[in-house]
């Protein structure tokens, strides 16, 4: 563990800065603490997710190279796997267009699972920086999700220069894509924020995911068409999040264009489950400070 690591750990470390409530100046007014309320929780907030990625490759040769191999990798495989050999019939265009399809739905899947496993346990890793008055607890669980989201737009990158290289074309809705991302994370945030808490109580909670996350993959629509569903399950796909989610990103990497009504839907989620989980943090985390 480097020398960032530990000051990140330890109380009084990089944190003990932070630690302590903002002071505003005699002349600061709304402008001096609305900067220092984003220093409170932005500081915190990089310097953690620095901590989380450079401790997941610690001891690896390639360290944070990692981030872009990783990506590589899986979508040469499935392009590889499901785009020359598992064609099933399909003509060399279509089974590309299969595996590109597939590809775009697993970025933000595996970018939401994984963000949420590594949240389950993170006042409970953290525990010392928790118990710092005045310490944003809220970051604990937010910067695991940052983190597990930068292997998500590396392979966003990927995917869509291997796209743009198929159609041989490129849509400027790209641009909007890292405001998706974002609302993608706000989303899971919300939900690593309830989970954080309940893994406090509930030690089972990270199994319980476990099989809620594979669940949640094959009841949407990533590795097949919407399509195929069955009429008595297709309702569930106006209540399905992730659903709506992927087929935003298979819009904008994929197709170029999207409905009109998604860009409402998936912010409706995001806030939604931003706002359920910061109340449910903020009303649960002083008794899990007291339980752990």
């Amino acid at each position: 563990m480097n020398g960032h690591d530990k000051a990140a750990e330890h109380p009084s470390g990089t944190f003990s800065a932070i630690s302590m409530k903002p002071q505003l100046s005699n002349g600061g007014g709304l402008l001096s603490e609305a900067a220092s309320e984003i220093h409170r929780y932005w500081y915190p907030l990089l310097a953690l997710t620095r901590r989380e990625i450079r401790k997941r490759y610690a001891k690896t040769l390639f360290g944070s190279l990692w981030t872009v191999l990783l990506p590589l990798a899986m979508l040469a495989i499935y392009l590889t796997v499901f785009g020359l050999i598992l064609r099933a019939g399909q003509t060399q265009a279509e089974a590309w267009d299969f595996a590109l399809n597939m590809l775009a739905g697993l970025l933000p899947f595996q970018a939401l699972a994984d963000g949420l496993h590594r949240a389950c346990l993170s006042l409970r890793e953290d525990r010392s920086l928790l118990e710092r008055e005045q310490f944003p607890g809220e970051v604990l669980a937010a910067a695991r999700v940052l983190s597990a989201s930068v292997a998500e737009v590396v392979g966003i990158i990927l995917l869509f220069l291997a796209a743009s290289f198929h159609s041989g074309q490129a849509s400027w809705l790209i641009l909007v894509l890292p405001v998706v991302i974002l609302l993608r994370i706000l989303f899971t945030v919300g939900l690593a924020w309830i989970l954080s808490i309940l893994s406090v109580f509930v030690a089972d909670i990270a199994e319980v995911l476990a099989f809620v996350t594979t669940a949640w993959l094959f009841l949407t629509p990533i590795m097949y068409s919407p399509s195929a569903l069955p009429d008595a399950l297709v309702w569930t796909l106006a209540f399905n999040p992730l659903h709506h989610l992927v087929e935003m990103y298979r819009g904008i990497i994929l197709h170029g264009h999207v409905d009109l009504a998604l860009p409402f839907i998936v912010s409706a989620w995001a806030l939604l489950s931003a706002s359920i989980g910061a109340w449910f943090f903020r009303k649960s985390i002083e008794r899990a400070k007291d339980f752990l």
